[in-house]
């Protein structure tokens, strides 16, 4: 019967498909890519419609991928002696296209700490603490309130927090570096502050704040630190009433910015933000260029010139 209607028009059979009635548009027309499967045993493409297949190349962070993986696994061979060379140390994979971002200025900066201390004062402090210290956000999340010296107005920075299969784990720092980072009088006087809160809070049930007690905790009587995930949602919707594009990253990159603006050496920048290698890593991912300091190069290039094209006519 089908082939009956077919002959007269009124349905078109394609094999491998569904029958549909002429007029009516196939069901893969709304989305091409159902046309490209892979043909099965007596399947006929011409029958069925199929497109030719296009090859597409793979993705640059695809193969920077597969770069990383086929390089270890040839490093590690020639450790134990497999392989007597890593061949692909001689193949250069894809250079990647980073889009410059400017450093987020401190006008901006000083609004999402105000929007975060409006939703919180822990929240505040913790988003002030990242701007001026660098540290990292597990690095924070970790700190106990015997790692704050305010008497020497220091912030010792040893231990790492992070969230692996549900479960807490307190490790060593990503770079497995132990730092002391000096704080200044107003930081130490936020913390004075925020601390005598909690205190306050944990004397009305007689309960002291205990030396091992976390800094930033949602438990009253902080025996276990924020999970980082959460605290990164709750910045980024500050930082989103506040009308900003700004996370506890891109407080890093503007701590390394500021930094090296002001006139800071790298090495000490590197080293405030937990970067190993020399400073390499902090001029490579997270000193952003500074608008204001692009402007004072502009000046001190085009009076440098000016002078000397004076003295040359």
């Amino acid at each position: 019967m089908f082939l009956a209607l077919a002959e007269e028009g009124v349905v078109h059979i394609r094999h491998g498909r569904t029958t549909t009635i002429a007029g009516e548009p196939a069901a893969d027309e709304s989305n091409p890519r159902l046309q490209i499967t892979r043909p099965r045993p007596g399947h006929d493409c011409e029958l069925s419609g199929c497109r030719p297949h296009v090859c597409k190349p793979m993705a640059k962070g695809t193969i920077r991928g597969i770069h990383a993986i086929l390089s270890g696994a040839f490093e590690a061979a020639m450790r134990w002696e497999w392989t007597d060379r890593n061949p692909a140390a001689s193949a250069k994979p894809p250079t990647p296209r980073r889009q410059t971002i400017l450093a987020t200025s401190p006008e901006d900066v000083a609004k999402v700490i105000a929007e975060a201390r409006a939703r919180s004062a822990a929240l505040g402090l913790y988003l002030w603490l990242v701007m001026v210290a660098g540290v990292r956000r597990g690095e924070l999340c970790g700190l106990q309130i015997r790692d704050v010296d305010l008497d020497r107005a220091l912030v010792h920075v040893a231990f790492n927090h992070v969230v692996r299969g549900g479960r807490r784990v307190r490790k060593a720092t990503k770079t497995h570096q132990d730092r002391w980072l000096a704080i200044d009088p107003v930081t130490c006087a936020l913390i004075v502050s925020y601390l005598a809160e909690i205190k306050a809070e944990l004397a009305t049930v007689g309960v002291g704040l205990r030396d091992d007690a976390y800094l930033f905790s949602n438990d009253p009587a902080h025996a276990r630190p924020w999970n980082p995930d959460w605290v990164t949602h709750r910045v980024a919707d500050a930082a989103d009433a506040a009308g900003v594009e700004l996370d506890i990253k891109g407080g890093r990159h503007y701590t390394a910015s500021q930094l090296l603006a002001g006139g800071f050496d790298l090495r000490n920048t590197a080293a405030r933000l937990g970067h190993s290698g020399g400073g390499a890593t902090t001029l490579r991912h997270y000193a952003d260029p500074v608008p204001k300091v692009d402007r004072r190069a502009a000046a001190y290039l085009a009076q440098l010139t000016a002078g000397r094209a004076t003295q040359s006519g």
